[in-house]
């Protein structure tokens, strides 16, 4: 599974995303991190953030019968992207890795970009999710279900099995922490948490553009 963290971004006016592209280009001089441009034009960018750091670990070394201190190169890579008319930024790993990709964006565009954190409302989004007749239901979690009184239990729902999923995910669309979904044409499951993590199964990379397209479309 892979995490998508949304951010809402605007663009300060006369700023495109060729400046941005240039000014990475003339920011990022050592060898320790830098952002590899895989496609952009002035609505979109799509792009791969890398981070090199030396991890210390120990081995233990049968002759001496003591540990070894080792030194191993570790790559870190995280692909983002920008939907400018969408006024998205999408990033697929974690939240320390988002956070130096905005810190970046911000330091190299001069604060040309206002980036806040997209806040979703997982009922909005259920109810939303139901209406779309091309969005197949796969699994949800339950919190606080009342079985007799004084009595609160979780559970997990196959929604596949159901014979009428999306009603039933709009009954309990109060007490849902958790929901799955897919498209009918891409056969990778979509996992919004009441939290507002978003996480994604694995994609191929045909695919990917098409679904990122309609996470924005569904979330937004």
């Amino acid at each position: 599974m892979t995490n998508v963290i949304i951010y809402d971004i605007i663009q300060k006016k006369g700023y495109g995303l060729q400046k941005l592209v240039d000014a990475f280009d003339a920011y990022l001089q050592d060898d320790t991190q830098g952002i590899i441009i895989n496609e952009y034009d002035e609505t979109f960018l799509k792009a791969t953030y890398w981070q090199k750091k030396i991890q210390k670990g120990y081995r233990f070394n049968l002759e001496k019968k003591d540990f070894d201190v080792i030194e191993e190169e570790i790559v870190n890579i995280v692909d983002f992207g920008i939907e400018i008319e969408n006024k998205k930024l999408l990033i697929f790993g974690n939240k320390q890795m988002a956070q130096r990709i905005i810190t970046m964006i911000s330091v190299v565009s001069g604060n040309a970009y206002s980036i806040t954190e997209f806040v979703i409302n997982i009922e909005s989004l259920i109810r939303k999710v139901c209406m779309k007749p091309d969005i197949v239901l796969v699994k949800m979690k339950l919190s606080d279900i009342t079985i007799e009184k004084g009595v609160l239990v979780d559970c997990s729902v196959n929604l596949i099995a159901q014979d009428e999923p999306k009603e039933l995910a709009l009954k309990y669309a109060n007490n849902i922490v958790v929901i799955s979904f897919r498209l009918e044409d891409i056969t990778s499951n979509i996992t919004v948490y009441k939290s507002g993590k978003i996480s994604i199964g694995r994609v191929s990379e045909d695919e990917k553009d098409e679904l990122i397209e309609n996470i924005i479309r569904i979330v937004g």
